[in-house]
């Protein structure tokens, strides 16, 4: 069985019903995302975002990444170079 043919006895198997399902299903998801206030919606979000807010070591970490970007003098460029 070829490719395509695989692929078209997959969509003969999409019933109207099935596909009701899943629009049933997709709907759901967004009108439970859609229920959620701003306020919550934040707290969701900087809560994801904010995991290394309480981490005492974090600033030691950008301390020492601050001082390497400073102290590389960058790549040589040489602008002899034919392009």
């Amino acid at each position: 069985m070829t490719k395509a043919e695989k692929i078209k006895k997959e969509l003969e198997l999409l019933t109207p019903e099935f596909l009701d399902e899943v629009d049933d299903f997709i709907s759901s998801l967004l009108s439970r995302q859609k229920k959620r206030s701003l306020d919550e919606k934040k707290n969701i979000i900087e809560s994801l975002c904010g995991s290394w807010a309480d981490d005492a070591t974090i600033d030691a970490i950008f301390e020492e990444i601050d001082l390497q970007r400073h102290v590389y003098p960058g790549r040589k460029v040489d602008f002899d170079v034919p392009a």
